[in-house]
């Protein structure tokens, strides 16, 4: 999927449920805070944000994205300008 205009493409970043000792975790503290990892950056965003690439692992406001659904896949579009800082 080729993204248009500040669009990047993402979808959340799988979240270990166990620690490095072996504790299984059960929930997260914050549901709300998740990152994302890139699928597709625009060429616009990729002159202005060159360390924006795909597979790079970002914070974001998830409440700004578009939920779209790729070959079964859940992932999100949202404005560059709400990705808040690459990981």
């Amino acid at each position: 999927m080729k993204m248009l205009h500040n669009n990047v493409l993402l979808t959340e970043a799988e979240q270990s449920t166990t620690t490095a000792g072996g504790i299984i975790l059960t929930g997260d503290i914050d549901k709300a805070v998740k990152p994302g990892i890139v699928l597709s950056v625009s060429e616009t965003v990729a002159s202005i944000m060159p360390e924006l690439t795909v597979g790079a692992e970002v914070y974001l406001n998830w409440k700004e994205s578009m939920p779209v659904t790729i070959d079964g896949q859940k992932a999100a579009i949202i404005d560059a300008k709400h990705i808040k800082c690459i990981i």
